[in-house]
């Protein structure tokens, strides 16, 4: 008897039920007696699972606690049917409310009827393992979820293990297989330093080892290079990642290709600073252009009475000098003080060819121009006097940069091309030399008034300066590009005009352009 209740107790708390069931013989040989078909002797020991009158009704009292839709589950382990080894799983709900997942293991002895005679087994609670199933389960839809996101994110992302001393990258993200052209199978177990290469500042790197070796968090741009050997201007913030000692575990990387953002920075703060530079000289402009102006007409004056003494060739000098300083002064106000120019809507191939007029006797001899249009037909807004004068100044600018012999080929295309997304375009005049070109700090300095590489006494700088001022007038854009070695495009951007009818093609005479421009196209190299 002793033995009998320490058995109960054991299964009591262990959350067992044996039991030992002896169904009715069935009066119709086609259905078990009774409504369930669970009529008979019904032995248990172990926990009741909450279950009320489990003594007196037996199986009945466990069907009614079962759920309705886990009820053929249960019942099939007690009806008529072939095998003698059952089991199943199933809820009951019991008087408390509360779901309690029980798993059923069954042995069957058969009747020579073919039914049940006596079914022995257990009952199991497995509601705490299905409770922890479900975390576990829900724990892993959230990692997958997360990692989904991650993947999916439209920053690079890079896990670097912190506790090893090379720091390799055991994570890498689709984005960062788009950005870099490194498949995962290629970075993982590496150093990120496999995307440094020749431009790559060995200051910047140093830094980020210092800022790894302090453990903190940091933003540090740097050049790095695609897999196809292309570089690009990373903008990389660095996280720490550490554990609940604080030891450094790994290191997070995010990483975004700003070189057009870069680009448009550094555009804009050359657009200020030009500005600024050009509203200082247009004041001082025009303080002197006063002062020069009683200069200019007194010598005029003095040379109208002395025409006949000997002092005339000294007047002539004096009024030489006194106009050659009111042109510089006037191509300082052309570059700081929108003139008023009378822009029409004019198609930008009749511009060049009219142009080219002029710039092919201003350039020399020695130069040879090709006018390359590829897209015709583009209407712009300019005046054609201020467009000949820009032209005339790159024209001038590249001839000096092959020292008189050489190629200048000009082209005209739409930017974008046709079938690109923006819903503008501009006509795009690409100026190009076969010169010398000019290294990075001198294309940032280029459009600065005064700024010249020419030696002393062969260039005012003032003729990019201009040229930049005329067509920022007429709404456009000048651009550089330029290296060492491998000549200079000057690109300019004209924006399209509305629609409508353009004005009839003129072919402007020589003597419209100013005499000051001439100065520009000969005298004038940055």
């Amino acid at each position: 008897m002793a033995h009998a209740e320490s058995l109960t107790r054991a299964l009591q708390s262990a959350r067992i039920a044996f039991f030992d069931y002896v169904p009715d013989r069935p009066r119709d040989p086609q259905t078990l007696a009774g409504t369930l078909g669970l009529a008979g002797t019904l032995e248990w020991v172990g926990t009741h699972f909450g279950i009320r009158d489990l003594d007196s009704r037996g199986l009945d009292a466990v069907a009614d606690a079962v759920l309705a839709e886990d009820r053929e589950s249960f019942l099939g382990v007690f009806r008529p049917g072939q095998g003698t080894a059952r089991g199943g799983e199933f809820r009951i709900s019991p008087a408390d409310g509360r779901v309690t997942f029980l798993y059923c293991d069954a042995n069957v002895d058969m009747g020579e009827d073919g039914h049940p005679a006596r079914i022995v087994g257990t009952l199991h609670d497995v509601t705490a393992r299905h409770r922890f199933e479900d975390r576990l389960s829900d724990t892993l839809r959230e990692r997958e979820m997360l990692l989904a996101v991650i993947d999916a994110c439209p920053i690079s992302i890079t896990v670097s293990n912190g506790r090893l001393p090379d720091l390799p990258l055991i994570y890498a993200n689709r984005t960062f297989e788009t950005l870099t052209g490194y498949g995962r199978d290629e970075v993982l177990g590496r150093n990120c330093r496999f995307l440094q290469g020749p431009n790559t500042d060995p200051a910047v790197v140093q830094a980020i080892r210092e800022t790894v070796a302090a453990g903190v968090q940091a933003e540090i741009r740097l050049v790095n290079y695609r897999k196809d050997g292309t570089a690009f201007l990373n903008r990389l913030v660095l996280a720490p990642i550490h554990d609940e000692q604080g030891a450094l575990t790994a290191y997070l990387g995010l990483q975004a290709d700003i070189t057009d953002e870069a680009r448009r920075e550094d555009a804009e703060r050359q657009r200020q600073r030009i500005e600024a530079m050009g509203r200082m000289m247009g004041g001082v402009a025009h303080e002197i252009n006063n002062l020069l102006q009683p200069v200019t007409l007194l010598t005029e004056e003095l040379i109208a009475r002395h025409s006949g003494d000997a002092d005339r060739a000294y007047l002539d000098v004096v009024l030489n000098c006194a106009l050659s300083a009111r042109r510089i002064i006037g191509d300082l106000l052309a570059f700081s003080r929108p003139g008023s120019r009378r822009a029409e809507r004019l198609l930008a191939d009749d511009l060049l060819r009219d142009a080219l007029v002029l710039v092919r006797k201003a350039v020399g001899p020695g130069i040879l121009t090709e006018l390359d249009i590829r897209d015709g037909g583009i209407a712009v807004r300019a005046d054609r006097t201020a467009f000949t004068q820009v032209l005339l100044n790159l024209a001038g600018n590249a001839a000096a940069a092959m020292a008189g012999a050489g190629v200048i080929q000009i082209v005209l295309r739409a930017h974008p091309p046709d079938g690109a997304p923006q819903a503008w375009r501009s006509a795009r005049i690409d100026v190009v030399d076969t010169g010398s070109g000019m290294d990075r700090k001198t294309v940032e300095r280029a459009f600065e008034p005064f700024f010249t590489t020419k030696p002393v006494g062969q260039g005012t700088g003032l003729g990019l300066s201009v040229a930049y001022g005329l067509v920022k007038e007429m709404g456009g854009e000048i651009i550089l590009d330029s290296a060492p070695g491998r000549g200079t495009t000057a690109s300019v951007l004209l924006p399209e005009a509305p629609q409508e009818d353009a004005k009839p093609r003129e072919t402007p005479k020589p003597q419209e352009i100013p005499k000051e421009d001439d100065h520009h196209v000969h005298h004038t190299r940055h």
